[in-house]
């Protein structure tokens, strides 16, 4: 009879100290788990990192231009609102060898992390019969302001593979209506079926490390984290780049991209 009663008072003290060593190893759990959260958290809030680099490049470009300008007839009005000819923008440049309109971005390599919404508007309007800017680039969640500045009627027709189409009309001057695209996506074409030479095309990322190209083909992309990245520089016509690069804390590193003498091109070219 002793001998039970001694085997159940052990069983009972060994049963204690599982319970205690099990509380002890949730409470580590908890701590540990509460600690990765606020690390989380100070991660998401420490932008731009102190020790931040930057990519800093040109596109270059060596091919013909064969852009013309667009027939208006068929809108009496687009004629008479343009104060120049409306060339489409197949290619732009700076006539010395350089590419614009090309978005670049940050394709791989970053780290997973929350970055601070902005709350800076982009607004893509309808002037002159064209879209403005050609092409643009966003944040998910952020706000695009749809704007018509002409006295002619416009819509905005955005087709998208991740994010939602959208079609809306602008029928009136002054216009204009705001959206946001949930996903990343590049590109979103947007068009405008009244006048189908109108398009642009919205580059959306879930991070704010891209550019686009102004007429000289230069672009900067900062506040990036050291390490080593995957760059991609897209065109809408003479299709993508990709180079790797890697940064280093408080430095520019020098990046260009080379679309040769052009023609058409599918699929992703390395260089």
């Amino acid at each position: 009879m002793k001998q039970r009663k001694l085997f159940a008072h052990g069983l009972a003290l060994g049963l204690g100290i599982l319970g205690l060593i099990a509380c002890g190893g949730s409470a580590r759990e908890d701590e540990t788990q509460r600690t990765a959260g606020t690390a989380r958290t100070e991660m998401a809030e420490a932008f731009p990192p102190a020790d931040a680099g930057s990519v800093e490049g040109q596109v270059a470009y060596a091919g013909p231009d064969p852009d013309v300008a667009l027939p208006l007839t068929a809108d009496p009005t687009c004629a008479k609102l343009r104060t120049t000819p409306l060339e489409s923008e197949k290619i732009v440049g700076d006539g010395a060898g350089h590419l614009g309109n090309v978005f670049v971005y940050v394709k791989t390599g970053l780290a997973p992390r929350t970055y601070p919404a902005t709350a800076d508007k982009v607004e893509i309007d309808q002037r002159g019969c064209a879209y403005l800017p050609h092409v643009v680039g966003v944040r998910t969640g952020q706000t695009v302001v749809m704007k018509n500045s002409d006295s002619t009627i416009h819509n905005v027709f955005a087709q998208a593979g991740t994010n939602p189409q959208f079609n809306q009309g602008l029928p009136y001057a002054n216009m204009s209506f705001e959206k946001t695209f949930a996903k990343p996506e590049v590109m979103v074409t947007l068009h405008c079926n009244v006048h189908p030479w109108m398009g642009a095309y919205v580059g959306v990322l879930d991070h704010p490390y891209f550019a686009v190209t102004g007429p000289d083909g230069k672009f900067t992309i900062p506040n990036l984290p050291p390490g080593t990245y995957t760059l991609e520089a897209w065109h809408e016509t003479l299709g993508t780049r990709e180079a790797v690069v890697t940064v280093e804390a408080g430095k520019a590193t020098p990046l260009g991209f080379d679309f040769g003498a052009g023609g058409l091109l599918s699929g992703t070219l390395s260089q």
